[in-house]
């Protein structure tokens, strides 16, 4: 019996090593269009339009993939200001083999994202609406949180509630700001109920920021109504190289972050913490926000891959109130004692085997922890939330031109706040199971038709809840547990309508459009207020369909895209008063919509300037309740929705030469609708006003970099140059002008 477990062993070495000894290896330089070669370029593998790898070019401008096996690749680069179309590549008989990528000047990026369909795609070949952030967009701009450079792309409102760390809520394309899946590293994040606050995430550490506009329920399940923020951190590859950061600025601002990456024998990783503080501008509105990434990989070959993904982020927070506009006159005085703290943290690990040619088995396990703690007059509150996910899907080539990919999902979500209590008076545990199976499959009959379509189940298990104390002032009833089926379609279509030579005036011209749902499951206000057990997720039913153009021979590329967004379902709260929660009673009667144009150019006209903007005309408005001919006390059938402009636009301009880099970009937001700073809708019921126009505003910022010595580097900012007086949230207001200046360092074994 031993003899025969040695020579299993055995023969399963030789495999193992027959398998190393038949794998292939794909190298090559990336030269720009002079013929010079370029480091840092970004290299992406794939095989049957799915994602095998991704390399960053050495300082000789070298990339190199080992392990392949033999078949058909598609091979393809970009660079600041440089691309290359995808090519085809053959491995053969276990050989090195040579490819020299080319690339051109464009306005055109071909950029792997890899949250907009199963197993990563291309850019160019997704028909939803996908904006890309890159490392080198958040350098220039110098952003110290994730928000500021998701705030300017097309169809989005970001608003923040003043000072640094103050609320900050997402808007995509007149969607609710819970509306949206947030992810880092494929870590979903939201709360349960799906709010998140994009103030804790910080910009350091990012490799880039893949947004995807659109329902992505069918991808990601519930929270996927309007759109997903998906922050993918940085690579370990290449040589140990090592960064440094620090910098000072205005209100006692200080910020400080260091981080580093490598790859070795197959062994990748990379590291990244940062601290920031600000004293702020009034009493008792102090920040500290602390943050770290770590990324572990190992690959075997092409055939067996492990990750594991970490960030963790510790803030804190003064929260000194509105203190701007007050057009109820309730201003009180600044609040000297309410405070915030969060703490959030993500797990990952993921496992992917190459089964064979034509099967690759993905599993991910993830694990994110959110615990928020309010000090304020009235009493501490806490509110945890903990969610858990299985994800295993399998990926089935079947022909380099159509892949299909199925899986199951396990996902886990439970949170515990202090004014959610039982019969005793004592805070409960809330869960929620949602089982998901869904199936993707891409096909590109040709190069130029693109199509992706998938569907995904939902069976979503909300546990029951314990009745309230007779005595409490909130009269929930014993709810009983749900079970609730959803099937979210989805469809995208990419289609090269025009295939011009690129030296021409009017280049290549492609046609996209998407249609999906999405659904958001009732957060833990919505189910422990409400004496109605039938309450079901909202949902979204959207489509979007544009038009994209290359100009001037590739070196600008100009997109029109319209949407429509439908929401129904939408959970209104009817009856109540801040002194008679017991009266309260939620239902699913709400309705909206909101439909618009985005308008988006980029223009490359010499590699060292870079020039985009962006332009949102939104229509949004309020709808009446189901069987009815009006909306939902205090608002009105055909009010715009709050904290959405109907017309938003930005621009972004960065020049290098040699060691120096001048940048500026600006935010334009029209007028908006908003609610009463102090009591929000509540003032309503109080005799008061309750809504007000919050005017609109032009924000710019202008910076710059300078090389100083191989590997030294300063930097300095001005933001709102112009000095505006403004509020992005209505009472609360943003900084006056203020400075950043600082400096940064990188090492590099090679």
């Amino acid at each position: 019996m031993r003899i025969n477990r040695i020579s299993i062993l055995f023969l399963l070495f030789l495999l193992a090593a027959a398998n190393a000894l038949w794998a292939g290896t794909l190298e090559g330089t990336v030269l720009d269009p002079l013929g010079q070669v370029v480091p840092g370029a970004h290299v992406s593998l794939n095989r049957s339009l799915v994602i095998v790898d991704e390399r960053q070019t050495d300082a000789r401008g070298i990339y190199r993939f080992e392990g392949l096996q033999d078949g058909t690749y598609q091979v393809a680069a970009n660079a600041p200001g440089l691309t290359s179309p995808p090519m085809d590549v053959e491995i053969r008989n276990a050989g090195v083999t040579k490819q020299e990528i080319h690339l051109m000047l464009s306005a055109l990026i071909s950029q792997v994202v890899v949250s907009a369909s199963l197993g990563g795609a291309l850019a160019p070949e997704i028909g939803s609406s996908v904006s890309v952030i890159t490392r080198q967009d958040i350098d220039d701009r110098g952003a110290q949180n994730a928000f500021e450079v998701i705030r300017g792309i097309p169809g989005i409102e970001v608003s923040q509630a003043g000072r640094s760390g103050g609320t900050t809520g997402v808007y995509m394309r007149g969607g609710e700001s819970n509306y949206n899946a947030v992810m880092v590293d494929g870590i979903p994040l939201n709360q349960f109920g799906g709010d998140f606050d994009l103030a804790s995430l910080p910009a350091d550490g990012i490799e880039r920021i893949e947004v995807i506009r659109g329902p992505e329920s069918a991808l990601y399940g519930p929270n996927a109504l309007t759109g997903v923020i998906n922050i993918v951190s940085r690579k370990g590859e290449g040589p140990p190289s090592f960064t440094a950061l620090a910098e000072g600025g205005s209100h006692a601002t200080r910020r400080f972050a260091t981080g580093g990456s490598g790859l070795n024998g197959g062994f990748s990783w990379s590291y990244n913490f940062s601290r920031m503080d600000t004293d702020g501008v009034v009493q008792n509105d102090e920040y500290r926000n602390q943050s770290a990434f770590i990324s572990l990989g190992y690959r075997q070959n092409s055939q067996r891959q492990f990750d594991f993904h970490f960030f963790g982020n510790a803030n804190d927070a003064g929260a000194p109130g509105p203190y701007g506009s007050d057009p109820n006159h309730l201003f009180y005085g600044i609040d000297t004692v309410s405070r915030g703290k969060q703490n959030l943290f993500g797990y990952q690990l993921g496992y992917t085997e190459q089964v064979s040619s034509r099967f690759r088995q993905v599993t991910t396990v993830s694990l994110a922890t959110n615990d928020t703690f309010y000090h304020s007059p009235y009493g501490d509150s806490d509110n945890n939330n903990l969610r858990g996910i299985f994800n295993t899907r399998s990926e089935i080539a079947v022909s380099e031109r159509d892949t299909l990919a199925a899986g199951f999902e396990f996902n886990r979500e439970q949170t515990r706040y202090t004014y959610l209590v039982d019969n005793q008076g004592n805070p409960f545990l809330l869960p929620r199971t949602s089982l998901g199976y869904f199936v993707e499959n891409r096909w590109n009959p040709s190069d130029r038709l693109h199509l992706i379509t998938g569907v995904r189940l939902d069976n979503l298990r909300t546990n029951s809840l314990p009745p309230t104390s007779p005595t409490d002032f909130n009269q929930r009833p014993f709810m009983p547990a749900t079970s609730i089926l959803k099937v979210n379609p989805r469809l995208s279509l990419s289609y090269l309508a025009s295939t011009r030579d690129s030296q021409d005036l009017f280049g290549g011209t492609r046609l996209h459009g998407s249609f999906g749902t999405g659904i958001r499951p009732p957060d833990s206000f919505e189910l422990g207020y409400t004496n109605n057990p039938g309450l079901k997720p909202e949902r979204s039913v959207s489509f979007d369909a544009g038009v994209e153009q290359k100009l001037f021979a590739s070196r600008s590329v100009l997109d029109f895209t319209y949407f429509y967004n439908r929401f129904q379902d939408q959970i209104v709260t009817l009856g109540g008063s801040m002194t008679n929660l017991s009266s309260y009673r939620s239902a699913n009667l709400k309705n909206s919509k909101a439909q618009g144009l985005e308008v988006s150019f980029r223009l490359q006209p010499v590699r060292s300037l870079e020039m985009g903007g962006e332009y949102t005309f939104l229509d949004s408005a309020i709808l009446a309740l189901d069987g009815a001919a009006l909306a939902n006390a205090p608002f009105q059938v055909g009010q715009p929705l709050v904290r959405r402009p109907r017309n938003s636009a930005s621009y972004n301009l960065a020049w290098k030469h040699r060691n120096l880099m001048l940048h500026t970009n600006a935010y334009i937001r029209g007028a908006t609708l908003d609610v009463d700073p102090s009591y929000g809708l509540s003032a309503c019921s109080f005799g008061m006003p309750c809504f007000f126009t919050n005017k609109g505003y032009t924000r710019v910022d202008a910076g710059f970099s300078y090389r100083i010595l191989h590997g030294v580097e300063i930097y300095g900012r001005l933001n709102n140059v112009l000095n505006q007086k403004y509020e992005e949230v209505f009472g609360y207001p943003a900084l006056r002008l203020n400075f950043v200046t600082g400096m940064k360092f990188s090492f590099s074994k090679e």
